[in-house]
């Protein structure tokens, strides 16, 4: 393919499409820092003429850890990301993309200021808009567009090798998606299951797993709040609003007229004038006043948002931000680490433990004995989308079910549903297959094509990555 791409990169048709713009540089995450043997903010070098740079890194790292935060509920934190291997997934794709850029540059493509300035306009509609994200980000323009322009080489790149499925590619994937099975089922309910546990089993099962059942980590906070109140007047409301109206639009990016947009308009301006007393306060706490109030609480709570909590642990302490109608300054004072709770307040958990696991051995039991005595109800063919057929389980049971059935390669068995804290076991035995249900294939023909494209452009975009790991010298400057 590289040498393919060499030889007829004057054919190329570039087009450039920006849909949104990444998250940028909001505030490390947890990061920690990087040991460089050499060029303070390079982390590596391809071919000696492409950096990939730890900004770079950082970026990809805040963009995993907070995606992975929102689908934990907010209750991820520096060491599970380190377990999970979040720093070295970001520095891989950094590299990764570092190599991209570099194979770019080698087929002659480029990214213009125009092109730059035309995805900034895109995103942000106008200048105003544009300079405000940068001093929320703390972030400076050259940045910022230095990192897009990054972005825009790859998008290019990857709009040049761009590839369309043909209908060998498309019918395999609709056989994967819509192959279908005939089978019968048997529901057994956890509700069925009797298990019985004495207080003596309970408390060798505490002694053994004790470490598991520990206090919150809880954080010692000086919290300062300063109320957003005041007086303004009719000649200020408006004046403000004329200098910040483009703060005030609907969804269809229209602005909204004064009268309507009173109440928000008056409320930016009390924050605005509220400010200076929230910073003093805020300088105040700093240098040793006592006017705050102590507070104990767990990294989730109902006063500090649990963004602005990971930034409390990580720097020590939190400017003045907005939470209802104060200002919140806050010092970390203390942070109380998990300690093993003695049996009587361990008892409610250990209890609700012991009794899944038995439970669950039990219910796997039957499961074994109905599988040897099968006897259930006949379903018909379904495909993996078939969840309505089902109608003995709840909708995402048997979405569960049958993502799990159309991944094992067993004529008969049983899964637990759900899989992480079962309530039910589904005993099924299939007695026919098909390949390709046709009617399913006719009624989603179009995603089906989406969905093949990217499958292909996807497993063309990696297979190329490995040969440029390959053909092209990475220098990295981590120890």
């Amino acid at each position: 393919m590289i040498e393919w791409m060499q030889t007829h990169r004057k054919w190329l048709v570039i087009t450039i499409w920006v849909a949104t713009i990444a998250f940028i540089g909001a505030g490390f995450v947890g990061w920690g820092q990087f040991n460089l043997a050499s060029k303070s903010s390079t982390v590596a070098e391809i071919n000696g003429n492409t950096e990939v740079s730890i900004q770079d890194v950082q970026e990809i790292y805040n963009n995993l850890f907070m995606d992975l935060n929102q689908k934990l509920g907010g209750k991820l934190d520096d060491a599970t990301a380190e377990k999970l291997g979040l720093k070295q997934q970001a520095f891989k794709m950094a590299i990764e993309q570092g190599l991209l850029r570099e194979y770019a540059k080698n087929l002659g493509l480029y990214v213009t200021d125009e092109e730059v300035a035309k995805a900034i306009i895109d995103t942000f509609k106008d200048t105003k808009t544009y300079k405000k994200y940068l001093q929320m980000n703390g972030l400076k323009a050259k940045e910022f567009e230095e990192n897009l322009r990054k972005q825009l080489l790859v998008q290019k790149l990857t709009q040049a090798l761009h590839l369309k499925p043909g209908k060998t590619e498309t019918l395999s994937i609709a056989s994967a998606l819509y192959n279908a099975d005939n089978i019968s089922i048997r529901v057994i309910n956890k509700n069925s299951v009797k298990v019985n546990i004495n207080e003596d089993e309970l408390k060798k099962f505490w002694e053994k797993n004790k470490d598991k059942y520990k206090s919150p980590e809880m954080y010692k906070i000086a919290i300062v709040k300063t109320p957003i109140k005041g007086v303004v007047t009719d000649k200020e409301l408006k004046e403000y609003y004329e200098n910040n109206k483009n703060e005030y639009k609907n969804e269809n990016g229209e602005i909204i007229p004064f009268e309507k947009a009173v109440d928000k308009v008056k409320k930016d301006l009390l924050a605005k004038k509220s400010l200076r007393n929230a910073v003093l306060s805020y300088k105040k706490l700093k240098e040793g006043a006592k006017n705050y109030d102590l507070y104990t609480l767990p990294l989730n709570n109902n006063l500090i948002p649990s963004d602005k909590m990971q930034e409390l642990i990580n720097k020590g302490y939190l400017k003045p931000f907005i939470k209802d109608n104060f200002y919140i300054s806050a010092l970390l004072i203390e942070e109380i680490k998990p300690k093993p709770m003695p049996f009587q307040k361990a008892r409610v958990y250990v209890l609700k433990d012991l009794l899944n696991i038995k439970t669950k051995d039990a219910l796997i039991n039957q499961a074994k004995y109905a599988l040897k005595n099968f006897k259930g109800k006949n379903i018909g063919f379904v495909t993996k989308y078939d969840a309505n057929k089902i109608k003995s389980l709840k909708p995402e049971e048997a979405t569960e079910f049958l993502f799990n059935l159309f991944l094992s390669d067993k004529p008969k068995g049983f899964f637990l549903i759900p899989s992480q804290n079962p309530q039910k076991a589904v005993v099924y035995q299939i007695t026919e297959q098909k390949l390709l249900d046709e009617n399913k294939y006719k009624q989603n023909k179009a995603q089906i094509g989406i969905l093949t494209e990217n499958l292909l452009n996807s497993q063309a975009i990696d297979d190329l990555i490995k040969e440029l790991m390959q053909k092209y010298h990475i220098k990295s400057y981590v120890k």
